[in-house]
C-alpha cells in the first residue's frame, strides 16, 4: 500500500491540491480512465465544504493498493454530518458520491469521510516509492 497525505488544506488550496494529487495518482498507477470518476467524487466533497463552511481546514489521505484507491477526508473542525443526512433522497452531493464510489463511510463523530473506489492499479513499488519521495519534497 502507498499512502500520500495533504495536510491543512483550506478553502483556497483544497480543490487545486487534491486535483493535482488525483492527476498524479492516475498517471503513476495507470488509472487515466478513472480520472473523471475520482475527480468528480472529490469535486462533490469540495462543493460540500465550500457550501457548508466559510472557512475550513482539512487533511486528505490517499491510499493506493493494487485493488483500489481510497480517499480519507478529515476536517479539523466541523464535520460531514449534513452530507451524511439524506432526507428523502434530496442530498445530491451524497447521491453523486454514492454513485461514483464503491463505498462511502463516515466516522461516528462525522469528522471523517472515507470514499473507496475498487479499481485495479498498476502498482510498481519501486517507481511508486520514487514518485512518493518526489511528491513529498514538492508538497512539503
Amino acid at each position: 500500500m502507498i499512502e500520500l497525505s495533504l495536510s491543512e488544506l483550506n478553502r483556497s488550496s483544497f480543490y487545486e491540491m487534491t486535483l493535482q494529487m488525483i492527476e498524479q495518482i492516475c498517471d503513476d498507477y495507470a488509472r487515466k480512465d478513472d480520472f473523471g470518476t475520482l475527480s468528480m467524487a472529490n469535486q462533490m466533497v469540495c462543493d460540500y465544504l465550500e457550501n457548508t463552511y466559510s472557512d475550513f481546514s482539512a487533511d486528505v489521505v490517499f491510499q493506493i493498493e493494487s485493488d483500489g484507491v481510497t480517499f480519507q477526508y478529515t476536517l479539523q473542525s466541523g464535520g460531514f454530518q449534513s452530507l451524511a443526512e439524506n432526507k428523502d433522497g434530496q442530498n445530491t452531493a451524497l447521491y453523486v458520491l454514492q454513485s461514483l464510489a464503491d463505498e462511502i463511510t463516515f466516522s461516528s463523530d462525522y469528522d471523517t469521510l472515507v470514499s473507496t473506489f475498487h479499481v485495479k492499479t498498476n502498482m510498481n513499488i519501486q517507481r511508486s516509492l520514487h514518485h512518493q519521495e518526489v511528491r513529498t519534497r514538492i508538497f512539503s
